[in-house]
């Protein structure tokens, strides 16, 4: 073997080692005890909201427990979308 060989499956098995060994602490693996206490989400997407009826159509959505996820607002017309926990 030639040392650009060896150099090559060296930093292969140390990525290999680094990766292996990383994945266990980026991310916890989930169990059904977790899943039971999760939040569900419910979605609302109403189809656009004209922008002078912008600040009733906000409090109304907050009154009934939704909650702003995002907004755009195109020609007129806010598109957004919102959010509640689901009970």
């Amino acid at each position: 073997m030639n040392k650009r060989t060896l150099g090559g499956a060296a930093v292969f098995l140390v990525g290999c080692a680094v990766g292996g060994a990383s994945s266990h602490l980026v991310v916890p693996k989930a169990n059904a005890q977790q899943a039971g206490t999760m939040t569900r989400w419910e979605y609302y997407a109403p189809t656009s909201i004209d922008y002078d009826e912008w600040p009733t159509a906000l409090k109304r959505a907050g009154a009934e427990g939704w909650e702003l996820v995002t907004a755009q607002l195109d020609h007129g017309n806010v598109y957004a979308s919102f959010k509640r926990a689901t009970l």
